[in-house]
Order: C-alpha cells, then sequence, then structure tokens
C-alpha cells in the first residue's frame, strides 16, 4: 500500500505535489500544537487560581521602627539601680510567628529578661522605657506589656552564668583558645505569634538587664547579639 501511494504521489503535477506536501505539513503542526495549546491553557488556569505569597520579610528594629543601628546597649551604671531596659522591635510582613534568640559572653554576670512591650503617651511616661529618635527628633516611650517570655538557654553550664561548650563552634567554629567567659551563651525563646495586626508588622519588646550587688562597675564589656527567625 506504501509503494502505491508513493507511486500515486510520483504522477501528481509539480504544483499539486507541492499543495500536498504544504497540506500535510500543517496538519502535523497541528497534531502537536493543539495537545501542546491545551496543557500550557490548562497551566495558565492553575496559576491564576493559584495564591502567589509575598517573599517573608523579618528583621529586628530599635524604637520607633527605626533602624537596629540605633539601638544602643550602654550607659550601663550598677550603682544605680538593679537593673536597665533597652526596648527594640520585631518587624516583617507574611509572618505570623516568630522565634527570638539572644547570645551573649559573659564577662559580667548579667542576667537577662525580655518582655512584650506597648508604645504609651507622654501623660503615661511614669516607669517607661525612654526612647530617643535620630531620626525625627521625638522622644517616644514603652512600657512592659505582661510577664517576660518563656524560653530557655541551649548551652548553659549548670546553674551557673556561663556556657559549657556543646556550642562552641556556632560562635568560633574550630577556634579552641577560647576564655570561659568569651564562649557565648545561647537563649531561644519559645514560639512568639504576632500581635500587631498591621502589615507590616512592628511588635515590641524590652530588654532588661538585671544584677546583683556583687556586680561592680569596671571596665569589662559583654558582647550581645539578638536574632529572630521565623517559625
Amino acid at each position: 500500500m506504501t509503494k502505491s501511494i508513493f507511486g500515486k504521489f510520483r504522477k501528481l503535477e509539480k504544483k499539486k505535489k507541492l499543495q500536498l506536501v504544504i497540506a500535510v505539513s500543517i496538519s502535523v503542526v497541528l497534531l502537536v500544537a493543539l495537545p501542546v495549546y491545551a496543557w500550557f491553557t490548562h497551566k495558565r488556569s492553575i496559576a491564576l487560581t493559584t495564591k502567589i505569597n509575598a517573599p517573608t520579610q523579618l528583621y529586628i528594629t530599635a524604637g520607633n521602627k527605626e533602624s537596629v543601628a540605633n539601638l544602643e546597649m550602654a550607659d550601663i551604671d550598677v550603682e544605680n539601680g538593679s537593673y536597665k531596659d533597652f526596648v527594640f522591635g520585631i518587624g516583617g510582613a507574611d509572618v505570623q510567628q516568630y522565634q527570638i534568640q539572644l547570645a551573649h559572653t559573659t564577662n559580667i554576670p548579667f542576667e537577662y529578661e525580655i518582655y512584650r512591650a506597648k508604645s504609651v503617651s507622654e501623660t503615661e511616661k511614669s516607669e517607661a522605657v525612654v526612647y530617643v529618635s535620630d531620626e525625627e527628633d521625638k522622644t517616644f516611650y514603652y512600657k512592659i506589656d505582661g510577664n517576660k517570655i518563656s524560653g530557655h538557654y541551649l548551652n548553659q553550664q549548670g546553674s551557673e552564668i556561663l556556657a559549657n561548650s556543646t556550642l562552641h563552634e556556632k560562635s568560633y567554629d574550630s577556634y579552641g583558645n577560647v576564655q570561659k567567659n568569651a564562649e557565648a551563651l545561647y537563649w531561644q525563646s519559645d514560639t512568639l505569634t504576632v500581635i500587631d495586626n498591621k502589615d507590616p508588622f512592628c511588635d515590641y519588646f524590652i530588654i532588661r538587664v538585671k544584677w546583683n550587688d556583687k556586680v561592680q562597675n569596671n571596665k569589662e564589656t559583654d558582647m550581645v547579639y539578638l536574632t529572630v527567625q521565623r517559625k
């Protein structure tokens, strides 16, 4: 049968041969194109009905949603009171829950507590943390809102304010000649839920640095790192 078809094809006039070739080519293209078009339109309909989530954002701020560069934990006078408070914020978008991590060295036996905070007006500033804005030349006030947030140390050495060696590589990689108070203590909060209903949101916190009467003013310093991660 194949020979019969080719025999008839050879007997056709040149013009009709060309027309037949074109007709067959178009048919082949259509056979390929129609399934591809059906697949493409199906995928397009899926894309139109699928929600595309925006990239998540999560970061630490100073007071008034300002740059974390303005967050300074300094000027602590242990001869004046038994603690000092500092305000910071967790800001972001498209995030529902997060976790705070605090890492610090232990040259000075400070204790650290973190509380949720709320912004208050100047008339409510009694016992509030004062934040002076470098960007707006204004003063803002924040008060503790509730109990300290729960969490735990990941590498505390018993009940001492010292770190064991379990997370040494997180701080120093393979370097081993580290003084015991330079070994960072890592603390993590339990999961926290966003409470600010704005988008982007900003939840405020107060970190309290505490000390006892054995701590004295001297030239010792500690490194303190705050980080946040989505849950």
